[in-house]
């Protein structure tokens, strides 16, 4: 698969499952279904893939560790464009079936990408990089679509008490 080029997330009421599209930079497009069963497990991978970092490892108290992850992830996601619609002349290579139905995946961590691959209920395997801040980008999306879907998970990177203070901090 070529480069990320878009992530989107829609939550579909008539499936009660997310719509997730993944566009590559040379147009290809990827349709895929996320049952809510499946965004439940996906999200305790997603959540042991930050923990591992390095930076938040070393950090022994988990409320600390939990605050440092709210403000990454913060910091990431008002630093995304989520503003863009998507991009409409792509190639669907799932036009013919419908979007996939993604039945199992892994969550590969690693030192600069996290590798995830979904594998669709009749076999198809989608694999996808992402660097950190595209983590928290997708993890962003799972959050809001799945709270909008009304689905009740609970879902938060870190602690989302913490507030990123935007401009310039004064400290005296």
């Amino acid at each position: 698969m070529s480069a990320l080029h878009q992530l989107t997330m829609s939550y579909i009421p008539e499936q009660d499952r997310i719509l997730f599209r993944l566009s590559t930079k040379d147009k290809t497009e990827y349709r895929m279904w996320l049952t809510r069963r499946f965004v439940t497990v996906l999200w305790g991978a997603l959540g042991q893939t930050f923990s591992k970092r390095p930076e938040l490892a070393e950090i022994i108290d988990k409320d600390v560790q939990d605050a440092v992850l709210g403000m990454k992830h913060q910091e990431a996601v008002q630093s995304t464009d989520f503003e863009t619609p998507p991009v409409e002349d792509n190639a669907d290579v799932t036009s013919n079936t419908g979007p996939l139905l993604i039945t199992g995946g892994k969550v590969h961590p690693g030192k600069n990408l996290t590798g995830i691959s979904f594998r669709s209920e009749d076999g198809a395997d989608i694999r996808f990089n992402l660097n950190e801040q595209l983590m928290h980008a997708f993890c962003h999306l799972i959050v809001t679509t799945s709270t909008k879907a009304d689905w009740r998970l609970d879902l938060s990177v870190g602690d989302g008490q913490v507030v990123v203070p935007q401009g310039e901090a004064l400290v005296h």
